[in-house]
């Protein structure tokens, strides 16, 4: 199910402020012209309502700031799109599969059962990505999402530490051998690493707190 690509809290946030502002000025205008009476509840009706606007348009802003514009939910086009590119994944997958368990020859079977690895990676990702994205996204609050930021920090400084010790003695070991496709394998697996710690710091540069 694909949910409307409409920003609900700043279409309700909106429609808060506009009926508290026109029950605001409907009060004033019975208390100049009569009806004082009835000023108060609407007085605070009026106030109740553009409080729940302001709470809804502070979780717009934050919205705004936590999440990337486009990754709140999926429009019908993208869903498509990610839908098939899962599916061409998964089949492509299974059918390298076959051929690894066919293989012999250890190079090539390293090689091929990396890019089939790979290939499981990707479609399981696709398959997150539809699946969480496929549902209106809740909005931290500033100290939750931080509580969150400091968790992850301290699991991937823990692994980059362990990490990097082990890289150090396999590429000690590594001098001594003459495997290009056994160095190329490992250096593969460094690589994402990499990358997985390169993608976590753009992220804390991108949201840190001013």
């Amino acid at each position: 199910m694909i949910p409307k690509t409409i920003n609900q809290s700043r279409l309700v946030a909106g429609a808060c402020f506009v009926w508290g502002a026109i029950m605001y000025f409907a009060g004033t205008y019975m208390s100049f012209f009569g009806g004082a009476m009835g000023l108060v509840p609407i007085m605070v009706a009026g106030f109740i309502i553009l409080f729940v606007g302001l709470h809804l348009h502070k979780r717009r802003y934050w919205t705004n700031i936590v999440v990337d514009q486009g990754l709140t939910q999926l429009n019908q086009e993208l869903y498509d799109v990610l839908l098939k590119h899962k599916e061409t994944e998964e089949e492509i997958g299974e059918k390298l599969q076959v051929v690894v368990d066919d293989l012999t020859y250890a190079p090539l079977k390293l090689m091929l059962l990396n890019i089939t690895l790979d290939t499981e990676k990707h479609a399981k990702l696709l398959k997150n990505i539809i699946s969480i994205l496929s549902h209106e996204q809740t909005v931290p609050s500033w100290e939750d999402f931080h509580r969150e930021v400091d968790r992850v920090r301290q699991v991937l400084e823990d692994h980059v530490e362990i990490e990097e010790a082990i890289g150090r003695q396999v590429s000690e070991a590594m001098k001594k051998v003459d495997s290009r496709v056994l160095r190329e394998l490992l250096k593969t697996i460094r690589d994402d690493e990499i990358t997985h710690h390169t993608m976590f710091e753009m992220i804390l540069r991108s949201y840190r707190q001013k």
